[in-house]
């Protein structure tokens, strides 16, 4: 190779000028749709209470910065507006102040908040 040519493919190296064309290749694609399939169902909601009256209002925080602070003071409020109502934090038991991470704490959970028996569930996630 002369040095001129030399000179000439580096500079089109440089200037990312390619020297020699590769042959097209066709490309195939497969269209995938990664929605998948929902399956829906109808469900009733659940009844509404009328009054706070005689009835039991679980708290439940996750642990996130202050939740707690606005669930203490939502109980305050409560209870000053109606004397009768049951006040249940359920964030008094540390093993359910955590975030929900997986399907098995979401149950344990949400089980042990049921079990107080509440009318009414208050969750307070906060940030």
């Amino acid at each position: 190779m002369k040095f001129s040519s030399l000179i000439a493919a580096g500079a089109a190296l440089l200037l990312g000028i390619p020297l020699a064309q590769a042959a097209e290749k066709p490309q195939e694609w497969e269209l995938v749709n990664p929605s998948g399939v929902i399956k829906q169902s109808a469900i009733e909601p659940a009844a509404r209470i009328t009054s706070l009256e005689g009835k039991t209002v679980a708290l439940r925080w996750n642990g996130k910065n202050n939740g707690n602070v606005v669930l203490d003071h939502l109980a305050e409020l409560l209870t000053q507006k109606y004397p009768t109502v049951k006040i249940v934090k359920t964030y008094n038991d540390a093993r359910l102040n955590t975030i929900s991470g997986t399907p098995a704490i979401s149950e344990n959970i949400t089980k042990a908040v049921a079990a107080v028996k509440p009318d009414l569930v208050i969750a307070s996630q906060a940030d």
